[in-house]
């Protein structure tokens, strides 16, 4: 089961803001690297799902859901693939 969740401070930056917030802290250039930040909590729910099942590891017979909990109310409310 993939879970996301709401607030998720991956939906607060791009990987320019991180590359230059460690860079600027750290001292350390990570320029280039993908730190996988998404703008749209739902698809990312239906990408990791897609990413699982297209796996070669997982065997098709292997079920995989996916959902976001929602941090102020404590909801898991599932997420249907498109």
């Amino acid at each position: 089961m993939v879970v996301h969740h709401t607030d998720c401070g991956m939906l607060t930056f791009q990987n320019e803001d991180l590359t230059a917030k460690i860079r600027e802290d750290l001292g350390v250039d990570t320029t280039g690297r993908d730190f996988l930040p998404f703008s749209d909590l739902e698809q990312s729910v239906r990408d990791d799902i897609e990413t699982l099942r297209n796996s070669d590891l997982i065997p098709d017979n292997i079920s995989i859901s996916g959902a976001i909990y929602d941090v102020q109310t404590g909801e898991l409310r599932e997420v249907v693939r498109s």
